[in-house]
């Protein structure tokens, strides 16, 4: 007999073995789950193959260099929760299940369904989210452990700042407790009033989470990396506004890691 979760699909990019490389949990070990599509095209996107669903997915069978199963689009929630399980070997091996994408939130059926088979396996789930789909969160809340939304200043993006959809999302974190940090994309050109803007907004709306500055990495057309005067300028700004403000770049790119 078919289990619930068998009957849930979604389009993968990839399930993979890694440290985060983003935000206060940086250097924990991981599973990710990246979900295909994504509804924005954000300037400093170092994943634009996520936008479309591909005919396979990406499946490593080990880790850390395992070879990789190509299965067909779209999956089985129960086959990428046996991948999870597959890769937590020995059990406890990994902190958390990561739920990234592409936008996770465009598919909150198997999103929900995701979070039930990885907290069987015993591991925290978290989310990681542009911010801006607060119906599809309410959807999943009460099964994820933490969510990390993006704070998508227009400077790095873009695109318009969705305002409204943020104050929402992190209102609804903030009452749950499950807002792990709000994270916003600063590059070069991003002017202090834009980042003192978003440090007042963070702390009103979620002021439990830290509010992270990203440096962008430079990617494609996306917005150059600011110099450190720019950076210690947003940083000073933001601090007169928001209680734990914190510069933590991409240190997977760093390491050379996915």
């Amino acid at each position: 007999m078919s289990s619930p979760t068998d009957i849930v699909r979604v389009p993968v990019l990839e399930v993979f073995s890694s440290f985060q490389g983003e935000g206060p949990r940086v250097g924990e070990r991981q599973v990710f789950v990246r979900l295909a599509k994504c509804d924005l095209r954000c300037a400093f996107c170092d994943t634009p193959e996520s936008y479309p669903t591909p005919d396979t997915a990406r499946i490593q069978v080990s880790a850390p260099h395992g070879p990789e199963e190509r299965p067909a689009n779209p999956m089985a929630v129960d086959d990428i929760i046996e991948a999870c399980r597959r890769l937590d070997d020995p059990p406890g091996l990994h902190a958390a299940v990561t739920i990234t994408g592409g936008e996770p939130l465009l598919h909150p059926q198997a999103l929900y369904a995701l979070a039930v088979g990885a907290r069987a396996l015993g591991l925290r789930v978290h989310v990681e989210t542009g911010g801006h789909r607060p119906g599809a969160l309410r959807h999943v809340l009460a099964v994820v452990d933490e969510v990390s939304p993006d704070l998508k200043l227009a400077s790095a993006t873009g695109q318009r700042t969705p305002w409204d959809a943020h104050a929402e999302t992190y209102a609804m974190l903030e009452d749950a407790g499950k807002a792990l940090a709000i994270k916003a994309v600063i590059g070069a050109d991003t002017p202090v009033a834009e980042v003192v803007e978003a440090a007042r907004f963070a702390a009103e709306h979620a002021p439990s989470a830290p509010f992270i500055l990203q440096p962008a990495t430079p990617f494609g057309e996306g917005p150059a990396r600011p110099t450190l005067s720019h950076l210690f300028h947003l940083h000073d700004a933001a601090g007169r506004l928001h209680h734990d403000v914190r510069v933590i770049p991409q240190v997977h790119v760093f390491l050379g890691m996915r």
